[in-house]
């Protein structure tokens, strides 16, 4: 009995660290970074135009398509 249980405890961690293996390995197609996810634009009087350019960066090996962008 002692013997089943030695093997399945094995087995058990086997499965466990072979399958984070698998799972952990760098999947391809596109990656989309943003360095800068948010930007505080601080007080902003009434009518004031602003601007600000959040850069976007393909770390992927496979082309990013961007196709619906929404302000927040």
């Amino acid at each position: 009995m002692k013997r089943t249980w030695q093997t399945v405890f094995v087995l058990f961690f086997l499965f466990a660290f072979l399958g984070n293996w698998v799972f952990a390995r760098e999947t391809k197609g596109p990656k989309i970074v943003i360095k800068e996810q948010v930007h505080d634009f601080k007080d902003i009087k009434e009518g004031e135009v602003i601007e600000h350019t959040f850069r976007v960066f393909n770390e992927g090996d496979e082309t990013l398509k961007i196709t619906k962008v929404k302000p927040g």
